[in-house]
């Protein structure tokens, strides 16, 4: 699980493409994918597939799409199958404002709001998969636009939130095998012990994220990130 948010080098169709167009075309395509309906996603899945597959990187995709197919997307189908019209305010009201009510707009919307998350998860995969940190940084911090210059605390950004992404998947992997080894092996549980298996898997998850984070930001301040002072000068 963790090589999803590792970068390794290949070669391919993604692998040549200028980093910088390359955040231009994900961004443009985010926004995209949040505002399509159900057969222009479908369009974006099959062609996010083709274009993975072409660059090398099909074995990787496989196994996110296998991933998400079996502990992300029942769940969203599920709740917007059930509780669609509880959100959208049709049906019959009642004091429960998760009112479950079976609905074929509800499936529809389970079907979008899943293609949509696949679309979105699978292109930032396939970004970082194929993109080299440093050179992603180094064209991104060369590129200026009426004399104005991306920030360094951006670029600092964009390098801390591709490594952290990493780091999380690699404590999610801990954890599940941590569980396997007591006996508990979340693929093989019930649909009701998966339900149960999240809150484990996620509180640990919160707890080392967040001790992490705080470490994180004693050593940026202790190193003076985003200190205004120049090199040389100090402050009496």
């Amino acid at each position: 699980m963790r090589d999803f948010f590792e970068y390794r080098q290949g070669t391919g169709f993604l692998y040549g493409m200028d980093p910088l167009s390359k955040i231009i075309l994900l961004v443009l395509l985010w926004v995209i994918v949040l505002y399509s309906s159900l057969l222009p996603l479908l369009f974006f899945t099959l062609s996010i597939s083709f274009i993975a597959f072409y660059s090398g990187l099909g074995d990787r995709l496989r196994k996110q799409t296998r991933f998400f197919i079996l502990y992300m997307f029942p769940f969203i189908l599920l709740f917007q199958l059930f509780f669609h019209q509880s959100f959208t305010g049709e049906g019959n009201m009642s004091l429960f404002f998760f009112n479950p009510s079976f609905s074929l707009e509800g499936f529809v919307a389970g079907l979008e709001v899943g293609l949509r998350i696949y679309c979105l998860l699978s292109t930032s995969i396939l970004f970082i998969a194929s993109t080299n940190p440093l050179e992603l940084v180094s064209r991104v911090s060369g590129f200026g636009l009426l004399g104005l210059r991306v920030p360094d605390s951006v670029l600092f950004f964009i390098v801390f939130l591709n490594r952290s992404t990493a780091l999380i998947y690699s404590d999610l992997e801990q954890i599940m095998e941590a569980q396997k080894a007591r006996g508990f092996s979340l693929r093989e549980a019930s649909f009701r012990d998966k339900i149960t298996g999240y809150a484990a898997l996620l509180i640990p998850l919160f707890t080392i994220s967040l001790e992490r984070a705080v470490n994180q930001a004693i050593a940026l301040e202790l190193k003076g990130f985003g200190s205004r002072l120049r090199d040389g000068k100090y402050k009496d």
